[in-house]
């Protein structure tokens, strides 16, 4: 099975069998996923195929023609649902919410028995979500990232800023680079303590995304980190 999460940046894909990862990667796809599939390398060809994209419509069809020319197979294409499996979708269009979130949802539910949990996924976007023991999605939110926040400023300002090593922590800047940088980490940081603060006691707590790694060190609590939770979530449905 090949498994196929599109985002915003990348296109991160894993080969899956009998519910085991094998083979796993990421591609920067440019705005272009579907070019960038049809650069994937496999050994084996996937007797089957799913995706989970924020892409849009139009890069879905374009998805879709690429594993039909290359495996001669049309992909399941994850959607948001109102319930699965005991977990409630909070939305009131359940199939509003980003698909890409519901999965991820559906991953840290298993990996929490079933129980309550709150899921971050800090890539180009930060979202957060917060599910309590009885599998209601509470809701969540949607904000900017750290390297979309960092862009962000220096593209609204005139800061004449250098390449500097990058050194991240929960503290202040003492220069104008670092003073970015610590503004976006802090915002970050911040984002998701208030939207966690809300979650049951004892609730699971979950990191993904490409920033999840650079991010853990600053928050406050144990924090799983699962890079290929969306993809997991993917195998669940």
């Amino acid at each position: 099975m090949l498994l196929l999460d599109v985002g915003n940046t990348r296109l991160k894909w894993a080969l899956a069998q009998d519910g085991t990862m094998g083979a796993d990667g990421a591609i920067v796809h440019e705005g272009k996923p579907a070019e960038a599939l049809a650069h994937l390398d496999l050994d084996d060809e996937p007797a089957s195929i799913r995706i989970v994209s924020v892409a849009g419509p139009v890069h879905e069809l374009a998805l879709d023609k690429t594993c039909l020319a290359r495996w001669h197979r049309a992909p399941i294409h994850a959607r948001s649902e109102a319930e699965r499996d005991g977990l409630r979708n909070g939305y009131a269009q359940p199939q509003r919410l980003g698909a890409d979130r519901w999965i991820a949802m559906l991953a840290a539910w298993q990996l929490a028995h079933r129980g309550a949990f709150v899921v971050v996924d800090a890539g180009t976007a930060l979202t957060v979500d917060v599910v309590d023991a009885r599998g209601q999605h509470l809701g969540g939110i949607i904000a900017a990232g750290l390297q979309t926040s960092e862009k962000a400023v220096l593209g609204a300002t005139r800061f004449p800023t250098r390449d500097t090593p990058l050194v991240d922590h929960a503290g202040l800047g003492l220069d104008t680079e670092a003073c970015v940088r610590q503004g976006a980490m802090l915002s970050v940081i911040g984002a998701v303590e208030r939207a966690t603060a809300v979650a049951p006691p004892n609730s699971l707590r979950v990191l993904t995304g490409g920033d999840a790694a650079r991010l853990r060190p600053h928050l406050v609590g144990q924090w799983s980190l699962r890079p290929q939770l969306v993809l997991e979530g993917l195998q669940v449905a």
